[in-house]
């Protein structure tokens, strides 16, 4: 058996022979999984709007509702994130290695880089290693059929006719391989966005199904356009362990969903607090309400985290309005 056939059949056993399905069912099962998704994906909004519609929800808990479930499962969907990321590139190299020239006995193992999403630079230098020494592999095994040719082993045109087949050959399946690699990322992403999108709108319908669970505390802010509007709230531990308390805000946009989002100068005193059980503190929060971005009667909303260092403690809504400037006094 000549070194081509050798690689043939060792190809055929690591299951990169012709009956491998074929790219365009792979785009096949890749479009119909989409499919799925958007359709649960719609019949999950159309009924959040019927509820809507029914004013079982304000309209505005779209944009309301989607700071508090992002601060609840972005960590979780962002894990998830690179762990698909993680299993790409693992699956990535492993391809590399099954479309390169197959190792003669006595060759060593070129183990593929694991990948670690805490650290993909490193990973990026492994893989040019890697390649390097699977490159080096490919030389000596052609390199062993120029031995042949040598001791009279194989004809130059054998050899020729090996490496032409052997690179025909190796690009058709290395593009097979990769067509269907991407495509199952993409189904495996568009599968990781149909279930956020499905639980977002989820825990929508559950708050028309329950309304008590929409509660919050509104903090209003309102001063003249181009003022600085200021609210204070009492904080409590009620744990019997302190209680470290950090903040974090969210954009603000307008309550009636027009514009973009941005992000408020919200300016929060004292900065740095923890709580001893039992105790409580005021929290002074401060917001200038620039006349370039809010416009005046037009009420914005917002939220503020107050958390300790595990779970939330306090969801804030911000309601902020800009009132006219007052006309200023002739002397």
């Amino acid at each position: 058996m000549t070194t081509s056939a050798t690689q043939r059949a060792q190809r055929a056993a690591h299951g990169s022979d012709d009956s491998e399905p074929s790219w365009s069912d792979a785009y096949a099962r890749f479009l119909s999984g989409s499919l799925s998704n958007a359709q649960k994906t719609l019949q999950l909004y159309q009924q959040s709007l019927e509820c809507v519609a029914s004013g079982r929800l304000p309209p505005t808990i779209f944009q309301e509702y989607y700071p508090r479930f992002v601060q609840r499962h972005g960590a979780a969907y962002g894990e998830r994130l690179s762990q698909l990321f993680a299993g790409f590139m693992g699956r990535f190299a492993e391809l590399n290695k099954r479309n390169a020239a197959f190792p003669a006995d006595g060759d060593d193992a070129v183990p593929p880089p694991v990948f670690e999403a805490g650290d993909p630079a490193r990973w990026l230098e492994q893989y040019a290693e890697y390649a390097g020494k699977l490159n080096a592999r490919a030389v000596k095994a052609y390199r062993r059929q120029l031995d042949q040719v040598a001791e009279g082993a194989l004809s130059p045109e054998d050899a020729q006719r090996n490496v032409s087949e052997d690179m025909s050959r190796g690009l058709e399946h290395s593009l097979r391989d990769a067509g269907q690699l991407y495509l199952q990322l993409l189904l495996e992403l568009d599968g990781l966005r149909g279930r956020f999108e499905g639980e977002y709108l989820a825990g929508i319908l559950a708050l028309a199904a329950d309304p008590s669970q929409a509660e919050v505390t509104a903090v209003v802010l309102e001063a003249p356009a181009g003022g600085v509007a200021f609210q204070s709230f009492t904080l409590e531990n009620t744990t019997d362990a302190p209680m470290p308390v950090r903040y974090m805000a969210t954009e603000v946009r307008r309550m009636d969903g027009v514009g973009q989002a941005f992000a408020p100068k919200v300016m929060i005193a004292p900065e740095v607090l923890e709580l001893a059980p039992g105790e409580a503190a005021t929290i002074r929060l401060s917001m200038p309400l620039e006349a370039d971005r809010f416009e005046v009667g037009i009420p914005y909303v917002g939220f503020l985290y107050v958390m300790d260092e595990g779970e939330r403690r306090v969801d804030l809504q911000l309601r902020i309005v800009a009132s006219a400037a007052a006309p200023k006094q002739e002397g």
